[in-house]
């Protein structure tokens, strides 16, 4: 070129992406490595890694510390923490590999690459496809889930071999063709927050099945103590649909709107092979830590009341092996309906030495006759008694008045039937109502402690004070659940149809409350544990030791 004037110069400047650099920090924190893969010359690709926080220290990088300090190749490499490859060293190393002939399988395929990408900061330069193919597959041989971006031609092939392809949108049709994932803003930044996004997703999910679980334990137990020991069932069928498909529906469903803990993104990215979303952790939590508090507060509850309608807990072992303890479901209780000859169908005449002297209200016949297999309940006249009502018999009470139909054997003004009957051994009140007055208990007790539940369920290590009642949908869901076991103990058309009752406000939830702040309370310390055991290992957070192992679902 000849007879031109410098008239002026151009440069131009390709900068990052805004924020990029914290998308990386972000992604370090994570677990996550970012390697940077380019065509660019090395010294161009380590000041643009440099600028993104993907080189942290440029002075710990191998070709500064051996073109500047001085040191050897192998040295370097001993103490960098940081490497930039060029894709000529690549493409020797490989072919010295070739020629060695080993295959697929072997397990010094690749270790070149293994050597390289086990450094904390990584940038290959002047790479082409096959050199990416070959970076792919080392990552992947070294048990990394790989995540590949780009937008060119050349990247596709890399992108399809990866675990997860990303595409620019704006990029080529070869490229998006080939992803999984399409980035319509072409951000690397968005790559972060599906990260995060996919987290709080795995999260949410199993918050939500820990909080259903648990309930399963309080559910079947009571099947299992009518089984084991034959006492009068705590819950029926009908309350626990009432529990799952009412009162837990939306509590469980309001975990999808939990927001994200604080620490998400400083978290070990999860072992695909091992971390399943249900696993034994999860179940030791939900059932045998957490269900078991919530099984005593229901069992508890469920003797409390009937301890309050003058049925000892001790009278209940066996109680459903008993014959005829109990009356008939049509059988009604009416001292003035009282007929001695018999005629009255309401009860059964009560015979002793083979005269009829009153009317059996529990279904037996003939005292004397050994096979009628008549087996008396253990009545006691005083208040400490085993027995001093039986269940499901006469007018409906509340355990505040239970005391008032009891009578005295002793009083002059009863008729002499009663006297003279066995009736007149105990006092005695007459209620069909008992068990399903402890059965409602057993149902709101559930409830109490699956307040506890939800709110523990909502952080995995976090205390709740760090995470706050901030999902509005979370309290409504605490809000719905007690108005809803409200509306089917005290609405009366749902009396009948549920075989509920209108328990007193002192069996509400004063019996569950202790167990409640038990829950609440295990869980806030189990959590002050898992924080203990926290350490960071280059940068990573880390939780360790016995309760971590244990309890960290």
């Amino acid at each position: 070129m000849h007879d031109l004037c410098l008239v002026g110069v151009v440069s131009l400047n390709d900068p990052p992406r805004t924020n990029v650099d914290l998308s990386v920090s972000k992604c370090r924190s994570a677990g996550i490595k970012v390697i940077m893969v380019t065509g660019d010359q090395p010294p161009t690709a380590a000041a643009i890694a440099a600028k993104v926080n993907i080189i942290k220290h440029p002075k710990n990088e191998m070709n500064y510390l051996v073109n500047e300090m001085g040191m050897s190749p192998e040295e370097a490499m001993a103490k960098c923490t940081g490497i930039v490859i060029h894709g000529d060293v690549l493409a020797k190393k490989h072919l010295e590999e070739e020629k060695l002939g080993l295959d697929e399988d072997h397990p010094d395929k690749g270790a070149f690459i293994q050597e390289w990408i086990a450094k904390p900061e990584v940038v290959f330069a002047r790479t082409t496809p096959s050199q990416k193919l070959l970076i792919v597959a080392a990552c992947q041989k070294a048990g990394h889930v790989v995540a590949v971006t780009g937008d060119g031609v050349n990247d596709s092939p890399a992108i399809k071999k990866a675990d997860i392809g990303i595409a620019m949108g704006s990029g080529s049709d070869v490229a998006k063709n080939a992803a999984d994932m399409l980035l319509l803003d072409d951000n690397f930044s968005s790559i972060v927050n599906g990260v995060e996004e996919g987290r709080l997703i795995f999260d949410n999910l199993k918050k939500s099945i820990a909080y259903t679980l648990s309930s399963n334990i309080p559910e079947i137990l009571p099947f299992i103590f009518f089984i084991l020991f034959q006492v009068p069932l705590p819950l029926s069928t009908v309350l626990i649909l009432c529990i799952d498909l009412g009162t837990d529906m939306i509590p469980a469903i309001s975990f999808a709107y939990e927001n994200p803990e604080l620490d998400i993104m400083d978290r070990q990215p999860r072992k695909a092979k091992r971390d399943h979303l249900v696993n034994t952790k999860l179940i030791s939590f939900a059932y045998l830590q957490i269900g078991i508090i919530q099984a005593s507060a229901g069992m508890y509850t469920y003797f409390l009341i009937l301890n309050d309608f003058g049925i000892r807990p001790q009278a209940l072992w066996g109680l459903a092996l008993i014959k005829n303890p109990m009356p008939k479901a049509t059988d009604v209780y009416n001292p003035d309906d009282f007929n001695p000859d018999g005629v009255d169908s309401k009860a059964v005449d009560i015979i002793v030495d083979g005269e009829v002297v009153g009317r059996s209200l529990y279904g037996n016949t003939n005292l004397n006759d050994p096979e009628e297999n008549w087996t008396p309940l253990s009545w006691d006249a005083t208040k400490n008694g085993k027995v001093d009502v039986r269940l499901f018999y006469g007018e409906q009470r509340n355990p505040d008045d239970w005391v008032a139909c009891r009578f005295d054997p002793g009083d002059e003004s009863l008729p002499k039937f009663y006297k003279e009957s066995v009736i007149s051994k105990s006092p005695i009140c007459y209620s069909t109502e008992a068990l399903k007055f402890a059965q409602s208990g057993y149902l709101v007790s559930i409830v109490c402690v699956q307040w506890a539940d939800l709110m523990i369920c909502k952080t995995r290590n976090l205390s709740l004070a760090q995470q706050g009642m901030t999902n509005s949908f979370g309290n409504f869901g605490l809000f719905s659940e007690t108005a809803l076991v409200a509306i089917l103990l005290y609405v009366p058309f749902l009396n009948v149809a549920l075989g509920t009752r209108q328990i007193p406000f002192p069996h509400f939830a004063v019996p569950s409350m202790t167990f409640f702040v038990s829950i609440f309370f295990y869980d806030e310390l189990r959590k002050i544990w898992l924080r203990n055991g926290m350490e960071r290992e280059n940068g990573k957070l880390k939780l360790k030791g016995w309760i971590v192992q244990n309890t960290y679902y």
